[in-house]
């Protein structure tokens, strides 16, 4: 019997149950969890007595609410650069597996979904969204920017959306998921414990109204603009609430992850998942080389003062030779392939 239990595994009627443990920590990923679901993964995948898989977060509040940033914050400063690279490599090999799985896998989203949480449910054949959800990647806040694929799923939505989403973490309910077209399964959280892939169709409730729906005209006529620079400047000219809010957030998030983010994003569109991840790789290789991730952690996770310190300070100091520079290759780091099976 394993000791290991930050992640349960089992079979039930058919299918494979992986259960994400960490009901503490709202169910975030370590780099043990993602080597030991990779595991599982392998092992079930040819057996013909498993037909489907099913992933659930333990606890009543989360799925997943991201990757463990805290634990890869104490490995840069202990000088574990080993861990900053093996984290990420093996985080996108799981979500690439996922989403080339052989066999159908639902990912129930029922409670926070965010980061990590959502490069394992959206890269699944049949991510399922519930009442409790609640869906963001609000990578720019500490500096980062929305990777695990979400250059491919955040891009299923459409183009000013897709941007909303990655630049100010715009939070979705379950069926602002549906309606933004990330996800197409909404269940009602009491009939989770139900979910199998033979009764997933007659569970699926339609989506009737979002509250998404009041937002898309502002979203569509702002973040469907040609620049980062203009989305600013209109955002700045507009005196509504909405307008007022938008642009509050974004001041306060790290120029950096927005240039590269708004970059990421609209160069993502169109390619192929095993494309994406290799670009986020090097994009995410080349943040945990600057300062704004590990500082953008200190304000919001560690001392909790809201406060960071960017570098460079505002938006008119990232010049685009540097945006360039972080979809390079890494000097001395190899880049992500898709594995060999």
């Amino acid at each position: 019997m394993s000791s290991f239990q930050d992640v349960l595994f089992s079979i039930e009627n058919g299918h494979g149950r992986i259960v994400l443990n960490r009901p503490q920590a709202l169910n975030a990923l370590t780099l043990d969890m993602i080597d030991a679901i990779t595991a599982q993964l392998a092992a079930w995948e040819m057996r013909a007595d498993i037909k489907a898989i099913i992933i659930t977060g333990a606890g009543d509040k989360a799925f997943c609410a991201g990757g463990d940033v805290k634990a890869v914050h104490a490995a840069k400063q202990r000088g574990d650069l080993g861990l900053l690279e093996d984290f990420y490599r093996r985080e996108y090999t799981l979500n690439y597996r996922l989403s080339t799985y052989r066999k159908p896998i639902i990912a129930v989203m029922d409670g926070i979904v965010m980061g990590g949480g959502a490069g394992i449910a959206l890269n699944c054949s049949h991510p399922v969204v519930t009442h409790k959800t609640l869906f963001a990647m609000p990578e720019c806040r500490i500096g980062l920017f929305p990777d695990v694929g979400a250059g491919h799923f955040l891009n299923r939505a459409k183009p000013a959306l897709a941007l909303a989403l990655a630049l100010i973490g715009l939070a979705l309910r379950g069926p602002g998921v549906v309606r933004a077209g990330l996800a197409k399964n909404f269940v009602a959280s009491n009939r989770v414990g139900e979910i199998s892939i033979d009764n997933l169709e007659e569970l699926n409730l339609r989506v009737d109204k979002a509250g998404i729906d009041e937002m898309m005209p502002n979203i569509e006529a702002v973040f469907g603009l040609k620049t980062l620079d203009e989305i600013m400047t209109v955002l700045g000219a507009r005196r509504d609430a909405w307008a007022v809010d938008t642009l509050k957030a974004l001041n306060h998030f790290s120029p950096t992850s927005l240039r590269v983010t708004y970059a990421h994003i609209s160069r993502a569109r169109g390619q192929d998942l095993a494309e994406i991840l290799k670009t986020e790789f090097r994009l995410v290789q080349h943040f945990m080389a600057a300062p704004d991730f590990f500082e953008g952690v200190r304000a919001q996770l560690i001392d909790k003062d809201g406060a960071p310190k960017w570098q460079p300070a505002d938006l008119a100091g990232v010049k685009a030779d540097s945006v360039d520079a972080y979809f390079a290759p890494v000097p001395g780091v190899k880049d992500w392939a898709p594995p060999t099976r």
